[in-house]
């Protein structure tokens, strides 16, 4: 049997390809997912139901807010420094007022992909407290909060808190362009 070992290999890399083709699972993309600057308005809407204009209007330096805790261990507290984006949300259509407090996160995005998660704090601009009272037809502005060690935000990033689904992005810095 001289042509076995080629008769092998090619069913052998016929039945790679096609496990292969049935069992990776999808590239991940945001596609679908609308993408903006600065400033622009991007229609939001959830698989729960929750439709939202919003708004990333800047990421802004900030002093200490009220209620703020320094991430990480003792050596290394107190390394960044606190940044805020004021945001604006106009809910189009949500099953409860208080849905958009649960569903969304405000994530501050590095050039080298690390990702600050939102801060809880008891500042009174805080969005997350904001979003508590949201009805359909309501308009609320807040502040996010993260703690910025590292490189500087250059991409504000909305998830789906439970389900983490790409929602939104609004962008600050432009490919091409020098880094912050």
């Amino acid at each position: 049997m001289p042509g076995m070992p080629r008769w092998f290999a090619h069913t052998f890399t016929a039945m790679v390809l096609a496990v292969t083709a049935l069992v990776a699972p999808p590239a991940a993309s945001a596609e679908g997912t609308p993408i903006g600057n600065l400033g622009q308005t991007l229609r939001v809407e959830t698989a729960n139901g929750i439709v939202a204009d919003v708004t990333v209007h800047d990421v802004l330096a900030s002093e200490v807010p009220p209620g703020w805790g320094w991430n990480g261990s003792p050596r290394w507290r107190a390394q960044g420094s606190p940044w805020r984006a004021p945001v604006t949300i106009t809910t189009i259509k949500a099953p409860n007022p208080y849905a958009m407090a649960l569903a969304f996160t405000f994530n501050g995005v590095t050039p080298y992909a690390d990702a600050y998660a939102p801060k809880h704090t008891d500042a009174p601009n805080a969005l997350e407290a904001a979003l508590r009272n949201a009805p359909p037809g309501a308009t609320v502005n807040g502040d996010v909060y993260w703690d910025v060690y590292r490189a500087l935000v250059t991409n504000v990033v909305l998830t789906d808190t439970k389900t983490g689904e790409h929602l939104a992005q609004w962008n600050l810095w432009q490919p091409g362009a020098p880094l912050p």
